[in-house]
């Protein structure tokens, strides 16, 4: 007797971290979609990417992305790589409990965290890790001994901005990042390649024909939008 009724095989409730990924599939779940300023029922901007192989990988952590990262019962070990587009803090803003939060949910293993640099050291994603860590120095402090050690380990992945190029190559994924035009030098965009699919994620951005390029043939593209046509 089923409990749970279905439609084309799927069930027609979904539960977190129950539906079946096939080995040739590609799930994308929004984790956050807001504006700048944060929502009762809207975080700031995030996604994640789950790969049918078991690989997973989050693009940007806004204020209030990792609530529903958590929602999802997905054991924070499980994430390959957090990739940051740029240094706002409606995309950045979570880097706290993507680091701590994650260590204190469990995560086993160094946190593997990517994102751009800028036209000075000050603007690069390196500077702003450490000195968020820094900022941490007491809440991490507490938690030696309580908690393993090897959670506390961040490997910080900064790129070149304004290169088109790969930056993370592992297991048949690939993704590639390249520049963003959004107010300054520094913001980039990303796209995922597995298994003969593609992700394509803009971060903030105008319009552009590099995005166009990298874009083309993508089987899901998220662009942002911020005002109306009107605005």
């Amino acid at each position: 007797m089923k409990t749970q009724a279905t439609r084309d095989g799927y069930p027609e409730q979904y539960y977190p971290n129950t539906e079946e990924l096939k080995k040739d599939e590609m799930r994308v779940v929004a984790l956050g979609t807001g504006r700048p300023f944060l929502r009762r029922s809207q975080a700031n901007a995030s996604w994640l990417v789950e790969l049918g192989n078991g690989d997973k990988f989050v693009f940007d952590f806004g204020f209030g992305s990792q609530m529903n990262f958590t929602a999802l019962e997905i054991p924070y070990s499980e994430v390959n790589a957090w990739f940051a587009t740029h240094l706002h803090t409606d995309h950045v803003g979570d880097f706290g409990q993507v680091w701590v939060g994650s260590w204190a949910g469990g995560r086993l293993k160094p946190l593997e965290v990517y994102g751009p640099s800028g036209l000075e050291p000050k603007f690069g994603f390196k500077h702003f890790c450490e000195k968020q860590m820094e900022s941490y120095a007491w809440d991490t402090n507490s938690r030696v001994g309580a908690l393993p050690a090897v959670g506390a380990e961040v490997n910080i992945h900064e790129f070149d901005y304004s290169k088109t190029q790969v930056v993370y190559e592992d297991a048949g994924v690939k993704i590639i990042s390249f520049p963003a035009v959004h107010q300054v030098d520094g913001p980039v965009s990303f796209r995922l390649e597995w298994n003969g699919l593609t992700f394509v994620y803009s971060g903030d951005t105008t319009p552009s024909q590099l995005f166009i390029d990298n874009a083309k043939d993508a089987d899901v593209v998220v662009h942002e939008t911020f005002n109306t046509v009107e605005q």
